[in-house]
């Protein structure tokens, strides 16, 4: 998210996109790590190999009451989607 060195050159942090968009106030969210895709071959030797094709997904969260829900559709231009 930012507090360690980026995996790609000149990739800005959560918190540097955060910085950048001073207009935007403060916020919550989460990302979630999805499987889209799952299945398991069988190869001709008999060894079972595992495919599995995830997703990572960033979810806005809004304040009710003292709980903290997901939003049902998150804003395209929220810091955490961007990042």
């Amino acid at each position: 998210m930012g507090e360690y060195e980026q995996p790609v050159v000149g990739m800005k942090s959560a918190h540097d996109i955060i910085e950048m968009d001073k207009d935007d106030k403060e916020w919550c969210a989460r990302e979630w790590f999805v499987v889209k895709k799952a299945s398991v071959q069988l190869s001709d030797e008999g060894v079972l190999i595992p495919r599995v094709k995830m997703g990572v997904e960033a979810r806005e969260q809004v304040r009710d009451g003292n709980r903290v829900e997901d939003a049902k559709i998150t804003r395209p231009d929220h810091p955490l989607v961007k990042y």
